[in-house]
Parts: C-alpha cells; structure tokens; sequence
C-alpha cells in the first residue's frame, strides 16, 4: 500500500500551547487508520493539520506526494473529504441540498454529469434516504451526523476524513458508519477516523495512531497498541482487554 498522506514532525500551536507535538505517520491508500486518545489529546487538532485545514507551526504533511501548500483548493477538494463535529447549516436547505453540496468540487466537470446518481446513492449509504426533502435543522443530531457523512461520501474522494463520526449515533448506526469506512478502504481510499470507543477502533480499523498530550504515545496494530501497559498511562484508568469470542479481535474494557 502507498502512502496517500505523508506526515513529518507535525507541530500544531495555539499561542504558548502545543497542540500537536512532533507527530510522524503515513496513511496508506487502503488501510483505515482510528485516532484515540483522551480529551485534549489532539487528535481533532491532528485531523485537520492532515487534512490542510490547519496552520503547521513545524513539520510537513504531503498528500500524494506533493505537500498541502502545493495543492489549489478545488484539486484539494476533489483529492480528500472531511467530516468535522461541526454539522451545522446556516440556513434551511434541504437534505439533498446538504448532500449534494459535496459535488461541489466537481462542478464544470465531466464528472459532474454523475450528480444524480452519486447523491442517490450517497443518501442510501449514510442511511438517510427518507429524510431527502427533510430541512436539515429539523433533523436530531444523529440525523444530521449521516447527512453530514453522505455529504462526505458524494465528494468521492481518494482520501476521507472523519472526525467522530459516531458521536451522535445509536449502536446500529455507528457499526454501520465503521463498517462503510472499512469497505471505502477496502476500495483504495486512505480513511482516518477520530474515535473514542476503542473497541470499535480494534473491530474495524487496521491500524490505530494513540495520542496522549499532544504526542504519538502508540502506532501499531489494535493487537498491538491496545494493551493495557500502552493505555493505563495514557488514560490513567486501569483497564482490562479480553479477547471478541467471534472475532478474536481485542475489547477494552475499564476496571471497575
């Protein structure tokens, strides 16, 4: 697999706080990659520096190659997706409106002749397809969470970011949306979601990047980074991680 984004010594700062320190990793086209970690960790700061979204106050993150500050913002756009927290809409635009604002990017383009069936086909991944002529501000904050997700489907890009996709979400919902990251890796994209649950990094990611006060404390397979002398420091909590009786794939679990 090669490497779709390309991160040297990302240093992130918001005044004197060090947001991101020094993070070195690649994301590779075909692989998902979760990022954890506690709260303030920087794991959302992280996202957007890869993304380009954030000022780097040291290091470099390239893209295909070529670093952020080579590519123009349509190329960007058509090159990777992101999906923050933020799912807010100022204004009462429809369902498919949201949605079909991801084709933006590919507007005056031949593949702009794909709008119709890309934003069908989104709506129905995401699981939103009855919802199409709802105003998305009447929409619960789960719901506005899969639109949000189709919208980031319909951009149709080689590189996808998520940015706790499943905050919002039910149980069902939140297999489904990890499941549908899975199978966009398992098609060639490079896909990085921030998430919490690490249980659910381990059932679907293959790869797991543990942040912990700004710096990389862990990169490495679930098998490999989700033990419990890797996640007692970093969260100071102590844990236990039994084996999924179906899966064979680790389940952490607090010590109560």
């Amino acid at each position: 697999m090669t490497a779709a984004i390309h991160a040297r010594e990302v240093t992130v700062r918001a005044g004197a706080a060090v947001l991101v320190d020094r993070v070195t990793l690649d994301v590779r086209h075909g692989e998902l990659l979760a990022l954890v970690g506690p709260n303030g960790a920087g794991k959302s700061t992280l996202l957007s520096a890869l993304s380009g979204e954030r000022e780097l106050a040291g290091g470099l993150v390239e893209l295909d190659g070529r670093p952020l500050a080579a590519w123009q913002a349509g190329a960007l756009a058509r090159e990777r997706a992101v999906l923050t927290q933020d799912n807010q809409v100022a204004f009462a635009f429809t369902v498919r409106e949201v949605v079909a604002m991801g084709r933006s990017p590919w507007r005056a383009r031949p593949e702009a002749e794909e709008d119709d069936a890309v934003i069908a086909e989104s709506l129905a991944r995401a699981d939103v397809t009855h919802l199409t002529d709802r105003v998305f501000t009447s929409l619960s904050g789960g719901e506005r969470a899969r639109v949000s997700l189709a919208r980031v489907l319909a951009q149709r890009t080689p590189v996808v970011m998520l940015d706790e996709p499943t905050a919002a979400l039910d149980i069902r919902h939140q297999e489904e949306v990890f499941a549908l990251a899975r199978s966009l890796a398992r098609a060639g994209s490079a896909v990085v979601v921030v998430v919490h649950d690490l249980s659910l990094a381990a059932a679907y990611a293959d790869r797991i990047a543990v942040l912990d006060r700004a710096r990389l404390a862990g990169l490495g397979t679930p098998r490999e980074v989700l033990v419990p002398e890797l996640l007692e420091p970093v969260y100071g909590l102590g844990v236990r991680v039994i084996e999924d009786p179906d899966t064979g794939l680790p389940v952490v679990l607090p010590r109560r």
